[in-house]
């Protein structure tokens, strides 16, 4: 009888043995999985060299991210975004970022394009950003760099873990065609419950590797973000050294008020100087920026940007953005 029971048990784990088999890889890759979207547009009275009234995309995006169960108390992940465009005149994907990872109790490790470290400190403190108050509709506002715009390609890069109220970061950016010459990134953050600032510093040896650099260049950014209340201020402090020319100065200060649950208001003011004569001046921002719905908000922007030589350039924009995601 016990033989005849064991018989059965066996044929049973026979017959189930390969609907065990997918059950389990499939269950090693469950984790959080979503495919997110966020609709940018405005429309924007720019006076410059003339004054017209036309639509702007502001960064459009589209991206799926994820993460993957943990073992040994480390999580895998992922994260690919694409830009969405819907201005005729151009494509309609455009290439964002994409990276893969770990993270686990020392910190985490990513591969792929990515944004630098020293362009997130810049990015973290502009309240303006990827709306019409940058020079391009979309990205930095004046009087933060280039640096502080676009994706950077075959990246490796690792943050720690917070020990005390710090974090460290390392970066290395890789130039395929020359095996001797590779960019890097490294930075430190202090964080407590009010204040962020750090440093960051960038080592360019080669063109292309980092978004918007120079050869034979190395820029500092120091940056700065304080909570009081209602109120929040941030500020960002470049130079950049451009092999055999002069350095590029850059400052940005901002600040935010929460008026109400809803409601934000927000301003700042950059400076540019010994880049180039069309580029060097000061800009100021200011604005408002309102959620209609839980996942829709909608902004009132004024920028002016006064160069040293060449016209100034005023814009007046009334934006949206339009989030949604599915899990």
């Amino acid at each position: 009888m016990h033989t005849d029971k064991l018989s059965i048990k066996t044929k049973t784990v026979r017959k189930l043995a390969p609907l065990l088999a997918l059950l389990i890889p499939a269950t090693s890759f469950a984790g959080p999985h979503s495919l997110y979207g966020d609709f940018r547009y405005s429309f924007n009275n720019v006076d410059q060299v003339s004054s017209n009234v036309r639509g702007e995309n502001n960064a459009s995006r589209l991206g799926v991210k994820g993460s993957f169960d943990e073992m040994w108390g480390i999580t895998a992940f992922y994260h690919w975004e694409t830009g969405v465009n819907f201005d005729d005149d151009k494509e309609t994907l455009s290439q964002r970022f994409y990276f893969a990872g770990i993270k686990g109790s020392l910190g985490k490790l990513v591969y792929g394009r990515i944004s630098t470290p020293y362009k997130m400190a810049g990015l973290k403190i502009d309240p303006f950003y990827d709306t019409s108050a940058g020079a391009g509709f979309g990205g930095a506002t004046y009087g933060l760099s280039g640096l502080t715009n676009g994706w950077t390609d075959k990246s490796l890069a690792f943050s720690s873990a917070k020990y005390g109220h710090f974090n460290f970061n390392a970066a290395v950016f890789i130039d395929d065609s020359d095996h001797e010459h590779h960019d890097a990134n490294l930075g430190f953050t202090y964080a407590n419950k009010n204040l962020t600032a750090g440093v960051q510093y960038l080592d360019v040896s080669d063109t292309g590797i980092i978004a918007n650099s120079s050869p034979d260049s190395s820029a500092i950014r120091g940056h700065m973000k304080y909570t009081m209340g209602a109120w929040t201020m941030g500020a960002s402090l470049e130079n950049i050294d451009i092999s055999g020319g002069s350095d590029q100065q850059y400052a940005y200060l901002s600040t935010t008020y929460q008026h109400s649950a809803k409601l934000k208001l927000a301003g700042s003011l950059g400076s540019v100087s010994k880049v180039s004569s069309s580029k060097n001046g000061s800009g100021v921002n200011v604005g408002a920026f309102y959620q209609l719905f839980e996942k829709t908000n909608v902004s009132l922007l004024y920028s002016q940007v006064d160069f040293d030589k060449g016209r100034n350039r005023n814009t007046f924009s009334i934006g949206v953005s339009q989030k949604f995601s599915f899990e």
